[in-house]
Parts: C-alpha cells; structure tokens; sequence
C-alpha cells in the first residue's frame, strides 16, 4: 500500500518538504512502515504504530491538529511515530513526542508536537535491562 499524504507544514526540521509516501516495509505488517518524500529521494523515515508496542500510549491530540488534517475527532486519524533505527535493530527508538497524524480520507498529514511531558522522544521499542533511553539535546 503505497499513498501520497501532503504534509502542509511540513516535518520538524524538514519545513520545505511537503509530500510523502507511505510504503510498506517488507515484513513490517502494519507495526512498521516507511515515510518517503516524494521530491526529495534522499529523505525517508522509518515509522512505528507506537500502539503495537505501547500499549499504554494515549497522547492528547489538541483538537486544533485534528482539525488541520480535517478530521473531527482522533478516530478519523492513523497515528504513527518516527522511529530511529541503528544497525543494532535492538536498540531502535520511537520519537512518542511528536507523532504524526495521518487522515486517510483527505491524505493531510501532520506533526504534532506534544506538550505532554508523559512521552519522551526516545523511547525504547525494545525495552533492555540497561539504561533507559535518553532525550534528544
């Protein structure tokens, strides 16, 4: 599944970037997914449905952000995370700080930069015996 989402506002430190593509990753189901900027080939991102492996997480989407992508309520909305993935797979973490917001049926999409101090943007997706993740400087 390949769709073409225009990001009006663009991503925190890609402003000018406006249209991604979301494409699957091959085995990634829909836990994992890839987020490439259709102008731009050398910017992509790997994205996590942070509810597969947060089963907790329950950001508050200010009612302002949905209505920029044109949906009325978060039921409206898919809700995924950028996820940073080192060679060391089992260190990859998830930005739950700032999640992007996807309406399916208007194809807008939108960063949302959360003020809720509950998620951090480094979190583990594999949770070790070591020292937590840390926030980005």
């Amino acid at each position: 599944m390949e769709k073409v989402f225009e990001f009006p506002a663009g991503l925190y430190g890609f402003p000018d970037i406006k249209r991604y593509v979301v494409a699957d990753i091959p085995g990634g189901g829909d836990v994992f997914k890839q987020l490439l900027a259709v102008d731009h080939p050398d910017v992509g991102f790997t994205l996590v449905y942070p509810f597969a492996l947060f089963p907790d997480y329950n950001p508050d989407i200010p009612e302002e952000e949905l209505e920029a992508v044109g949906a009325q309520n978060a039921e409206q909305v898919l809700l995924y995370a950028i996820a940073q993935v080192p060679a060391e797979f089992r260190e990859a973490t998830a930005n739950l700080r700032a999640p992007l917001l996807f309406n399916p049926f208007t194809r807008k999409g939108r960063q949302v930069i959360l003020a809720d101090d509950r998620y951090r943007t480094r979190e583990r997706l594999f949770p070790s015996k070591s020292a937590p993740a840390e926030e980005a400087p």
